[in-house]
């Protein structure tokens, strides 16, 4: 039993992160007051066109403002601060995460101008935030100074593992507290979240010391420039670059805007060492000769516009890719980015570069723990309740087969979803009443304005085009004085398809030269004639729906 228990009641609500990769937020509520934690986002796939961002609803805390306690970061990827700068634009309260969690967050934040109280804490250590006793515990991960936070609250304790591996031997030497984090397993735990993001993966995680060894040979084998695409965040890869660049004497040019911001971040803080020497800016690349230059860029998952893409595409105004150049795409593709990365690696091998990715060479391995480091962790903490967390459902159903298989009784097993809340009242978890939650989605300076319906007029448009039909009657008569005139844009083309669209065009007249006997002049019926009947039409002779968009002119 947990020494932490008092007689009360805790709730997490469920924001994001559950059923899907990113997105990761969720808030404790106990005494009336609530704590955020982790507050990401989660990119787009292919479905939703033209959108940038995807952001977790707010309006649960939005409407509880006034009992936010703060906001606490676990580590400093994207999933789980890139939704802050929108979060705090509504919720003004402190910030609290490591120095490094900070610094990646506040350029961010910084970007859009908004200010923040950001307070920094230490792994390991604690702090009291209200009703809300925090423990830190610190957890390796591809991104230094991450961490496992464990809360005291009135209902129970409740340890949140965030992202994390067992990793042996860690680039930074900061391995996973396993010591401090057995001790609390003993105190005891009532509810434990645990990420589940490679449930489905065998054996355990390699450490990404091995990574090294996978470029070092890649290092020696080039006599041509080295571009490497990783995460702007994965410091600890980055900085195995840079010390292979220092050891075969090449300069290093960080390409991207977020890869230079977390550069200086991580070379501030210390957790990127290398030479200043060693740094060279990209435009002075030329003055050094193919062998003397290493590329750090970002474009890891083929976004159109990062560095990689461009310089694939010979779009980058800087670099243009030669064939002895060797290109190192240090990530694996984040699901729903498949076909984005293989475009670009097409594009690559197009121009003749010698071409290294995950797929054939262990140039990345993943900062998250496999199936035995789940079972590790579950086995090592022994709560009285465990629910998966930070994955698709299949991730976790896997991880929930995973605890059974070393001792969890189905019963002691929960899994959640996003909106979904549990209960945590002197020891026991219990379901708890769902709440709003869904994705907010950020297109350029629009947030929450484009939604289902307008995604599915946008698939629409993509799938089948449009047809515009341009009439013009008389406004007393409604005689027809111009038109029918058909506009195709996405649909068929005007010259390839004359005899189609001037089929079409007669029918519609025929249609409105019968309106036009009983003298209706009402818009509405014009348009409905107009979609009737070359919908009609189109799909007899086409099987095609196109959306058909009827502009009427009185005269």
């Amino acid at each position: 039993m947990s020494a932490a228990r008092s007689n009360g009641s805790v709730r997490v609500v469920f924001l994001g992160g559950l059923g899907e990769v990113g997105r990761n937020m969720m808030a404790i509520e106990a005494a009336g007051r609530i704590l955020v934690v982790d507050c990401g986002l989660s990119f787009p796939n292919e479905e939703m066109l033209g959108v940038d961002l995807v952001l977790p609803d707010f309006t649960w805390v939005v409407e509880r403002a006034d009992r936010v306690e703060a906001v606490l970061l676990t580590h400093g990827h994207e999933d789980h601060v890139g939704a802050l700068s929108w979060f705090l634009q509504q919720v003004d309260v402190p910030v609290y995460g490591t120095s490094l969690t900070l610094g990646i967050a506040g350029r961010r934040l910084s970007e859009f101008d908004v200010k923040a109280d950001m307070r920094a804490v230490a792994a390991p250590g604690s702090l009291e935030l209200g009703p809300f006793k925090c423990r830190f515990f610190t957890v390796s991960h591809s991104i230094p100074d991450a961490m496992a936070v464990a809360l005291d609250t009135p209902g129970g304790r409740i340890f949140y593992t965030g992202d994390f591996k067992l990793d042996p031997s860690p680039i930074d030497g900061r391995h996973t507290d396993l010591e401090g984090l057995a001790e609390m397993g003993r105190e005891g735990v009532d509810l434990m979240l645990s990420d589940s993001t490679n449930a489905e993966t065998p054996g355990r995680t390699p450490s990404e010391s091995i990574v090294g060894d996978a470029l070092r040979d890649v290092f020696t084998g080039s006599s041509g420039r080295i571009i490497v695409a990783c995460f702007a965040s994965n410091l600890h890869r980055i900085q195995q670059v840079c010390e292979l660049s220092e050891s075969n004497d090449r300069k290093v040019a960080f390409v991207g805007r977020s890869m230079l911001a977390n550069a200086d971040v991580g070379q501030e803080l210390g957790h990127l060492r290398v030479d200043p020497k060693t740094i060279v800016e990209l435009d002075k690349i030329e003055q050094y000769r193919p062998e003397e230059i290493t590329i750090i860029c970002t474009g890891s998952q083929g976004e159109p516009l990062s560095a990689l893409s461009l310089i694939a595409s010979g779009e980058h105004k800087h670099i243009r890719l030669r064939s002895n150049d060797t290109v190192i795409l240090s990530a694996s593709p984040i699901p729903g980015n498949e076909s984005a990365v293989h475009r670009v690696l097409n594009e690559l091998f197009r121009v003749g570069a010698d071409v290294y990715h995950s797929g054939i060479a262990r140039v990345h391995v993943s900062g998250h723990g496999a199936s035995e480091e789940l079972q590790e962790m579950a086995s090592l903490i022994r709560p009285r309740h465990l629910v998966p967390v930070h994955g698709e459902y299949r991730q976790l159903a896997t991880h929930r087969k995973l605890a059974e298989a070393v001792g969890f009784a189905s019963d002691q097993i929960t899994i959640v979803e996003d909106g979904d809340t549990l209960e945590l009242r002197n020891g026991v978890t219990i379901r708890g009443e769902r709440v709003q939650a869904g994705m907010v989605l950020v297109d350029g300076l629009g947030v929450g304005d484009v939604g289902p319906v307008v995604l599915r007029d946008r698939k629409h448009l993509a799938e089948d085009g449009i047809l515009i039909c341009v009439v013009t009657i008389d406004a007393q008569s409604g005689e027809l004085l111009a038109g029918p005139d058909l506009i195709s844009r996405g649909f068929v083309h005007i010259d390839e398809s004359r005899e189609l669209l001037e089929d079409a065009t007669d029918r519609v007249q025929v249609a409105l030269e019968a309106l036009e006997a009983e003298h209706v002049t009402d818009w509405g019926a014009i348009k409905k004639v107009c979609r009737r009947s070359l919908g009609e039409f189109v799909w007899r002779e086409t099987r095609r729906r196109p959306v058909i968009l009827p502009v009427i002119q009185e005269v």
